[in-house]
């Protein structure tokens, strides 16, 4: 698992911004270092959905045990084509995107990009 760090802070839309590789299965991005970071976003962008996809947002304090960011620990289900964000405030030392599942067929493709600030 490759690990990136960023050293200085990044806004949203920056050219610091971070893409990860696309996810075209279920399965978890690399991990990218935060630790200087309080607020995260986590844009995704779901290309050639069939029936849905699940996506988490996921944050590490040693990048071995993972958690969900959503405080309820709730997944999200997409059901078309779309860009949304997860964001969270909060201190972490990694994070990453995780494509749970897939309905429907195998088509569905997952970009992720992470966007932090002090």
């Amino acid at each position: 698992m490759a690990e990136l760090t960023i050293s200085a802070p990044l806004l949203l839309g920056s050219e610091g911004a971070y893409t990860f590789d696309q996810l075209s299965a279920p399965g978890a991005t690399d991990a990218l270092e935060v630790k200087s970071l309080k607020y995260h976003t986590l844009a995704y962008t779901i290309t050639a959905i069939d029936t849905n996809v699940v996506l988490r947002a996921e944050g590490s304090l040693d990048n071995t045990s993972w958690f969900n960011l959503d405080g309820g620990n709730n997944d999200v289900t997409v059901s078309s084509n779309m860009t949304d964000a997860f964001v969270f405030t909060g201190n972490l030392s990694y994070i990453r995107g995780n494509f749970v599942s897939e309905s429907g067929g195998t088509g569905g493709k997952v970009s992720f990009v992470y966007s932090g600030a002090v």
